[in-house]
């Protein structure tokens, strides 16, 4: 397998990184920041297209637990809880290579909770066809399928206030899902729409049947 790293790469090369490698960087070095969280919605967005087998362009490593050690200014990772699954839910839907950069032996339950959730890790496996269908300054909402035939909802909530995000069911070609939310293991029945309240920052991963 060969991955580049090239910072930031350019779209307009997505046919020739596509030809002659596994693996690229679509970001200069990401951080534990939220705005470049939040412009990595419109990265994603942008290369969404050009993900496929043995092709995937990569949002860099996921900066959780205890970050920077090796340049002598180790700290606990900045984002928020809401934030850290956030990340971990545009990664997952977008199916960007899940990579830690972290120090493993200080590793917390919360965190390794995140890391190992079966059902999101599917996701990352075995869905295909992501694609966001909306997004503005306080919400984006993305949606793929599985190779089960099932699909998936990721709704976030990109503002500083709680919000209710929603997705019409017609996105999906249905009008009605029995929907299980990966990160809680909630379950509910959606009627034309799936809407729900997130918290600042936060988001929803669904999978519906």
């Amino acid at each position: 397998m060969l991955s580049l790293s090239p910072g930031t790469a350019p779209i307009e090369k997505a046919w020739h990184l596509a030809q002659n490698a596994n693996m690229w960087r679509i970001t200069d070095d990401f951080w534990d920041d939220w705005q470049m969280l939040k412009n990595m919605f419109v990265r994603c967005e942008m290369w969404q297209t050009h993900v496929a087998p043995g092709c995937w362009p990569d949002c860099d490593m996921l900066p959780l637990g205890r970050i920077g050690v090796k340049f002598g200014r180790g700290h606990r990772t900045c984002f928020t809880p809401a934030e850290q699954k956030t990340m971990l839910t545009l990664w997952s839907i977008f199916r960007s290579p899940l990579m830690l950069g972290a120090e493993l032996p200080s590793l917390d339950e919360a965190t390794l909770a995140l890391l190992t959730n079966r059902d999101v890790l599917r996701l990352n496996r075995h869905s295909f066809g992501a694609r966001q269908i909306a997004r503005n300054n306080a919400c984006a909402v993305w949606v793929s399928r599985d190779e089960d035939g099932s699909r998936y909802a990721a709704l976030f909530n990109l503002s500083d206030a709680p919000r209710a995000v929603g997705l019409e069911l017609a996105e999906l070609e249905g009008d009605a899902f029995d929907c299980r939310e990966l990160w809680t293991g909630e379950t509910l029945r959606a009627q034309g729409t799936l809407q729900c309240e997130i918290e600042p920052h936060g988001a929803k991963l669904f999978k519906l049947k």
